[in-house]
Order: structure tokens, then sequence, then C-alpha cells
């Protein structure tokens, strides 16, 4: 029964597009305060314009879907929802409590990165079969910028499953203090690869739509684009979740529905921080990412691995 309501409520289905619709919403509120501005508050004023999110998903949803002549129309109306399961497939194995996971693997973590890391192709795959200048553009910086974060990100995690193992479980258990103060260089480069894999500002940089229209993305419209670049917000919700998990303490010291909301509320921390960088930080050139990347985010990376591994060397 826990991996049903894993599956259905929380941290699947339900949580999955409860939290889209507040990630949203969020962003938009936090991004309208520092720029004094109001931000979403027509629709469901009563609610602070919560709703907004749902009723521009809801225009998408009757707006005309219009597949291009001259592409592959198979594969142009499957990668999107594509990307969106390899978004929102690492949630299969990021428990929210002790006991609430929908499936329970030892080398949990393992998978997560394997899957996190396969929606970047897809992306790459969206923008081949749009066949258009601006997509080819999206496509090569999307290319470029996994290049640039994906070994950064995977060192993170390494070094966390050198202190705590590959099972998600038992990585909480072992955090007698948080992952982010056992290891803050890992929760560094982790924050940041997580930010340059979401497409999070300063990192927006491959469906820029004021260089390249909105790149990887630019064809697309519908529910079709309702489902590629709400992608990116599941993406976000995963990492949230696992950043949680890893270097927040995750549900600990709290089991059953409390140490569920402990757990949500921390990976609703880690977002609102991502959230807001959209009203910080304009968005980098792509060599600055790219220097930034294989420079000093690999650096701290690797040192990040050292740190795990002189943790576990002192504790024997």
């Amino acid at each position: 029964m826990s991996g049903l309501a894993a599956a259905l409520l929380y941290p699947g289905i339900t949580a999955i597009f409860a939290y889209l619709l507040v990630a949203i919403w969020l962003e938009r509120k936090l991004a309208a305060k520092v720029q004094w501005r109001y931000g979403p508050l027509y629709v469901s004023r009563w609610l602070g314009g919560l709703l907004q999110g749902l009723a521009d998903a809801l225009k998408l949803i009757f707006s005309e879907l219009v597949v291009p002549s001259y592409t592959n129309k198979a594969l142009f109306t499957a990668l999107p929802l594509v990307v969106f399961l390899a978004d929102a497939l690492p949630v299969m194995f990021i428990p929210g409590a002790p006991d609430l996971v929908i499936y329970r693997s030892h080398y949990g973590l393992a998978y997560v990165l394997v899957i996190l890391l396969l929606a970047t192709p897809a992306i790459v795959a969206m923008a081949w079969v749009e066949a258009d200048k601006f997509t080819y553009i999206g496509a090569l910086r999307e290319i470029l910028m996994e290049a640039a974060y994906e070994v950064p990100l995977a060192l993170s995690l390494f070094a966390m499953i050198i202190l705590y193992g590959p099972d998600p479980v038992q990585a909480v258990e072992a955090q007698s203090i948080p992952g982010i103060l056992a290891n803050p260089l890992a929760f560094f480069a982790f924050f940041v690869s997580a930010a340059m894999a979401t497409s999070r500002f300063p990192f927006e940089i491959p469906d820029a739509d004021t260089e390249i229209v909105f790149g990887p993305y630019t064809e697309y419209g519908s529910t079709l684009l309702l489902a590629s670049f709400g992608a990116n917000y599941v993406a976000l919700y995963s990492f949230s979740l696992l950043g949680a998990l890893l270097f927040l303490g995750g549900w600990a010291p709290f089991g059953g529905l409390l140490g569920a909301a402990v757990m949500l509320a921390k990976a609703m921390l880690l977002t609102i921080v991502w959230l807001i960088l959209r009203a910080i930080y304009p968005r980098l050139r792509i060599d600055q990412a790219l220097r930034l990347g294989w420079g000093s985010l690999l650096a701290i990376s690797a040192a990040s691995v050292a740190v795990s591994v002189v943790w576990r060397l002192w504790l024997g």
C-alpha cells in the first residue's frame, strides 16, 4: 500500500502536478517581489493568483496543435513525452519518507543519476526533428551545457554515495549531521549543476527567448509545449527531493506523515532558492557557462570526492 500511495500521492503523480502549479506561481511571485511588481493576480485573486498557472495550462491544452509537414510526426509527438518521463522517473527511487517509496532499490541513487541525464539527449532529438535553425542552435547549446554539468553533477553525487552508500533510505539514516555540513563542496557542485541541468537562471542558455526564440521548443505548441517545457520544473522537483535527501537530512528525525511533510518542506526550500535566481542573475553567455562548468565547478566537485574519502578514512 505504501508503494501505491507513493506512486499516486507523494512523491508521485499528485505531488508532481501540485508542485508544477506551486513552483510556477512561486517563480512569478518571487521575481515580481524583487522587481517591485505584483506578479500573477487576476486568476484566483483571493489566492494571490495561485491558479494562474492552471489557467495558462488550460489555454495551451485547448490551443491548436500544429505539427510541421516536413517533420516525422510520430517522433515530433512522442519526444516531449519522453523528456517529461525522463525528468519524472527519478521520483520512483526517491523516498518521501522511510516507507513511502515507489520502488526501493539498494542502488537507487545510481539509477536516479542515470535517468536524470537521459533528458538532454531527448531534448536534442526534439530539436533535430523540428529541423529549424533556432532549434539547432538550442540543441547545440544543450549539448554543450550537458558536457559542462554532467561530470560535476556525477562527482557530487558520487561524493555523497561514498559517505552514505547508494541506498536512498540508508543515506538519510546515515546522516548524523546533514550532508550540507559534512561536505559543503558537494552541495555547492550539486546546486550549481542542478541549476544548469534545469535551465535555471543564469543558465537559461539553450532556450533563451531573446536570442533564439525558444531554442529546442520553438516549433512546439499546445499540449506538447506544456509537456516538454514543463519537464524543466519536473526535473527541478526531482533535484529538490534529491537535494533534500542527501544534503538536508531528508525526513529525519521523523517518520510517517510528519517525516514526509518535513522532507517536502526541505525540498521546497531548495526550490525557492533555485527559483529566486531568476530575479537576481542575468543570463550568462555560453562561453562563461562552459568556463564555469569545466573550470571551477569541476575542480570543486573533484575536491568534494576527496573530502568524502577523507571522511570515510577518518570514520574507519
